[in-house]
């Protein structure tokens, strides 16, 4: 009798594990790649969710999982990413980012890091900023500040590239 308890609730946590990652995956796999490239990034889903597995009983009662995860993820990745991210690794053509001209991708490759992330998850995801801010666990105010200076940048750069 005691062994069958004990199944049950090994598929109870399980039903449950499936559950969130169901809800999360998506979410967390599109922040990772807007970070990190579609292969380092798919690869740093993986590791953080499998990271979650181990520590379930942690995870499933945190106020914010996928935040807390995107961080497993960016350890997961420091690991076996060698040099900066995430375009530097291979060259993605303008169908690759979402139907982009050529000048923005090539724009939004220039941009620092965490600018490139918070454009990449607000204007080619379509997040909003208070998701973007919870999954990098930034504050609103500090993706807002981001976003502005990327576009900024982003609008010089272009503008500057049109007079040529």
């Amino acid at each position: 009798m005691k062994r069958s308890q004990q199944n049950a609730g090994h598929d109870e946590q399980l039903a449950g594990f499936d559950e969130f990652v169901g809800r999360v995956e998506s979410r967390l796999r599109v922040a990772l790649v807007a970070t990190y490239g579609a292969h380092d990034g798919r690869a740093a889903t993986v590791d953080a969710l499998s990271w979650a597995w181990e520590h379930w009983a942690q995870i499933q009662w945190m106020d914010n999982p996928v935040g807390y995860l995107f961080r497993v993820g960016q350890s997961a990745t420091r690991r076996y990413v060698v040099r900066p991210i995430p375009f530097e690794r291979y060259e993605l053509s303008a169908d690759e980012l979402l139907g982009m001209s050529t000048e923005l991708a090539e724009a939004i490759k220039r941009l620092p890091v965490q600018q490139r992330t918070v454009v990449m998850l607000v204007h080619a995801f379509g997040w909003s900023q208070r998701d973007v801010a919870a999954t990098l666990e930034i504050t609103p105010s500090t993706v807002k500040a981001h976003l502005d200076r990327a576009l900024t940048r982003l609008n010089n750069d272009l503008e500057l590239r049109d007079a040529r």
